[in-house]
């Protein structure tokens, strides 16, 4: 299983738009995908950390692959892109050897 992180940093007063679009769109394309497990994360002002997330739990890369090259994805991106500062993206092995 791998775990995909996305940090997003909004355009100031674009915060409510980016949250809107994520929680329509973005979450459901994730499940529609095929994804186990996906969290969105809301910024927490009172500890500093101005940011958005969206973790994603994922059988395997294929699976993951499939939904960044889906078009419903892409025509997502097109739409937060004007809203979104900068962005991280990082994907993770998950150890079952906890």
């Amino acid at each position: 299983m791998i775990a995909r992180v996305v940090n997003t940093k909004c355009i100031t007063v674009m915060e409510d738009k980016s949250r809107l679009i994520c929680l329509e769109n973005l979450v459901p394309i994730n499940k529609e995908a095929g994804c186990m497990k996906v969290y969105f994360l809301e910024p927490n002002i009172e500890d500093d950390n101005p940011l958005f997330g969206v973790i994603s739990i994922w059988e395997n890369k294929n699976v993951l692959n499939n939904m960044k090259n889906s078009e419903k994805y892409h025509s997502l991106l097109q739409n937060l892109t004007p809203l979104v500062e900068s962005v991280t993206d990082s994907v993770f092995l998950i150890s079952s050897n906890i």
